[in-house]
């Protein structure tokens, strides 16, 4: 198995932790205990010496715009197109998330580089090379939230997620790809390369609690403190919740393959376009023709018969080869390189219990308390016609038709 670099005297040696692409063939969750704090001295976070006040300085007068949601019982998941955006500066945040016992507030996925366009040396400070990865706060986003902010479960198609915590703790829920037919995957609503799960792991509901209960032994639970680093292989369907005020950064990393999920996508915009344009969409997702979507797919046909042909002329003896293969390698890594990385642990009966309390106590109606409205509307039909033709099952099916007949 190929070593991974991380003891701290190759890091005073190097400057950087080398990650020799086993990180990026992980097939498994990795967590980086207190990382960021260990290696202070040989990487650039200029970000973890600011606290909340300073913060606060920074971002000065700036209305920053964050997500509210409500702190209480629903039938649905609190969906992003459906929750309300209030504009606040960092201080007004600080102040009504000490306070506030009714809403959650979420400042998500905000590309750093946008908000500080006046700063180039917070842009810079986001060093992503401890891990062998050259990004900075350029290519990075970031997350500030209220206790109770969360983000629905959901899969992201592309590439995989490298997160790390700064301020605060955030649970981090996880299943494996082969959990997907058990998620109640969705595409409404739409969001360009986001499989949502229907299930609400805010405040579940003996339903969601049943569908986590046949999948113990496969979930993972974690909660990261700050100075945590946390990697996410592709396809790994994830829950995610603030327990405090918290802040964290990511960077998505882009895969070779990436476009044969993107070819995907492309199918399923077809669909949700065609016969689902009335469902609620992200706002970054405007309706397309008929014409346009025809036109996606074409492009992502081009840029998988690219990634074939480049396959094809190299040379079997460097084709990449996974050095991590079975749970085990795992282990033995852990043990190796106990002073940083650690799988995530499987989820535990006491976890499962910690979950299932956590926000037991808000108010509200739990999905079998609601009156559910038998009547199916047409809205109702169309939702489900797009959840069944773009059902990732379904999606893989036709890929493996059109890789056939157009990827010869």
């Amino acid at each position: 198995m190929q070593q991974l670099r991380f003891k701290m005297a190759d890091v005073q040696n190097s400057n950087e932790i080398k990650a020799n692409n086993v990180l990026l063939e992980s097939k498994e969750p990795l967590l980086f205990k207190n990382i960021l704090h260990e290696t202070k001295n040989y990487s650039n976070w200029d970000i973890l010496n600011w606290n909340w006040k300073e913060l606060g300085n920074i971002f000065a007068d700036k209305k920053l715009p964050f997500r509210v949601g409500k702190k209480e019982k629903t039938k649905d998941p609190q969906w992003e197109v459906g929750t309300p955006i209030v504009y606040k500066t960092m201080n007004e945040f600080l102040n009504d998330a000490k306070k506030e016992s009714c809403n959650w507030y979420y400042f998500d996925y905000k590309h750093i580089r946008e908000w500080f366009k006046d700063r180039p040396d917070i842009v810079k400070s986001f060093d992503w090379k401890l891990f062998d990865l050259d990004f900075d706060g350029s290519d990075s986003t970031m997350w500030i939230g209220s206790e109770g902010a969360h983000t629905s479960c959901h899969q992201d198609t592309y590439g995989c997620n490298i997160v790390a915590q700064i301020h605060g703790r955030k649970l981090w829920l996880l299943f494996p790809p082969d959990c997907s037919s058990q998620m109640n995957p969705s595409r409404t609503p739409y969001e360009e390369s986001t499989i949502y799960s229907k299930y609400n792991f805010f405040t579940p509901s003996q339903k969601e609690i049943d569908a986590i209960q046949t999948m113990i032994g496969k979930v993972k639970m974690v909660i990261l403190e700050p100075n945590d680093v946390l990697f996410i292989p592709n396809g790994w369907w994830h829950y995610v919740e603030s327990l405090d005020i918290s802040l964290s950064v990511n960077v998505w990393i882009p895969q070779p393959d990436d476009c044969k999920a993107r070819l995907k996508e492309s199918l399923v915009n077809l669909i949700v376009n065609t016969i689902g344009h009335d469902l609620p969409k992200a706002a970054d997702h405007p309706d397309s023709s008929l014409l346009e979507s025809i036109k996606y797919i074409k492009l992502s046909l081009k840029e998988c018969k690219n990634l074939k042909g480049n396959e094809m002329l190299e040379p079997p003896c460097k084709k990449k080869k996974s050095n991590i293969e079975d749970d085990s390698s795992f282990k033995n890594l852990e043990n190796e390189y106990v002073k940083f990385i650690k799988t995530v642990p499987n989820f535990t009966n006491a976890d499962f219990e910690y979950f299932l309390t956590k926000n037991s106590c808000m108010d509200g109606l739990h999905d079998e308390q609601a009156e559910d409205n038998l009547e199916e509307s047409d809205l109702t039909v169309v939702e489900t016609l797009v959840d069944a033709f773009s059902h990732p099952d379904i999606i893989s099916k036709v890929y493996c038709v059109i890789e056939s007949k157009l990827l010869k």
